[in-house]
């Protein structure tokens, strides 16, 4: 079943809060948000109050409450202006979500699709009407030789009236093994640059982010030579693509872990969003971005490392936030650019 939810209080064009001259861009992987409700049309016998996990309404409470305060602790003034999300059930889930507390007051906007994956989890992405206006979107399948999440492609508009193509996507796992599943996930990365050729195609000056769960790094063949990621360093080019989170990958961080640090969790965007501008268009500040990493949303492993404290896993609940770790931009509306 395919699905589109705009909430209920969507209103036409901007609203009448203030919007600040930086907002932040945000992507993650919420792990495993599902109702407690059965879904016989997907696989979801591992969140049901009759599973291991003991999927309760208090445990699916909670999990909303953890997500949520993540979200906002990562703009606690005034929210993030854009979030893609990773492994979402379903519309009322995300709904619930949204209108948790600690998120409630910046009155998001939603748009989510159901797709083709057995699991039935999907991406989504929530904007702020007072920062972002809904022009369009598309959800479409990340491969065509096996049955997985599909792409979200959102377009927004800022009070500035400069358009954002994003791009949400969840990529194949590497469940059993990487070498075994890298092509698939090539697969999905020859849709994503057919699509942002096609955009490029149209206008060179796209304003173009595209940000998801990869499950792989930066440095992989699926990223740097399918889609052609770059590391943002050297001379730029507003028709390429630049990874961000390339510096830190370089420096040995991640946004999961397990048996050491991987950076799966990814924004990438294309070079015009980088380059220095003067009374133009958007641009996103230097560092260009960040791994949101406190310490309340970590544990520490038989490892002695302070990794992400997840959920739960098939056969335990632990009670944490997600297995990975949200990251996030920050972007500046058209205008000077003093710092360097």
């Amino acid at each position: 079943m395919i699905l589109l939810i705009l909430s209920a209080f969507y209103i036409q064009g901007f609203s009448q809060q203030k919007a600040g001259n930086n907002f932040k861009i945000v992507f993650y992987n919420v792990e495993n948000l599902f109702d407690t409700i059965d879904d016989p049309r997907k696989e979801d016998n591992d969140f049901l109050p009759t599973s291991k996990v003991s999927w309760n309404s208090v445990r699916y409470h909670q999990k909303l409450l953890h997500t949520a305060s993540v979200i906002k602790a990562i703009d606690s003034v005034t929210l993030p202006a854009v979030v893609g999300l990773a492994e979402i059930e379903n519309a009322t889930a995300l709904q619930d979500l949204i209108m948790s507390a600690p998120l409630r007051s910046a009155e998001y906007q939603v748009v989510l699709e159901e797709g083709l994956d057995p699991r039935g989890i999907d991406v989504a992405l929530v904007y702020r009407p007072g920062i972002m206006k809904y022009a369009g979107h598309r959800s479409f399948p990340s491969a065509t030789s096996f049955k997985t999440r599909s792409v979200l492609y959102v377009k927004l508009v800022n009070i500035r009236k400069d358009t954002f193509h994003i791009v949400v996507n969840h990529w194949k796992s590497r469940s059993g093994g990487a070498t075994q599943t890298e092509p698939k996930r090539i697969e999905n990365a020859k849709i994503i640059r057919h699509l942002t050729d096609s955009l490029f195609a149209m206008n060179p000056q796209t304003h173009l982010v595209v940000m998801g769960d990869f499950n792989d790094e930066p440095t992989d063949t699926s990223v740097t030579d399918v889609l052609g990621a770059k590391a943002p360093e050297g001379k730029l080019s507003a028709k390429s693509l630049y990874n961000l989170m390339s510096p830190l990958h370089k420096n040995g961080e991640g946004t999961l872990y397990y048996k050491d640090w991987d950076l799966f969790d990814q924004i990438i965007v294309s070079g015009n969003l980088l380059l220095r501008k003067v009374n133009k268009g958007p641009v996103i500040l230097r560092p260009y971005a960040y791994i949101f990493k406190p310490d309340w949303i970590l544990y520490k492993n038989k490892n002695g490392v302070m990794a992400p404290n997840r959920t739960a896993s098939r056969n335990a609940y632990f009670g944490g936030y997600s297995d990975h770790l949200p990251v996030y931009t920050i972007v500046k509306n058209g205008g000077a650019i003093i710092e360097d």
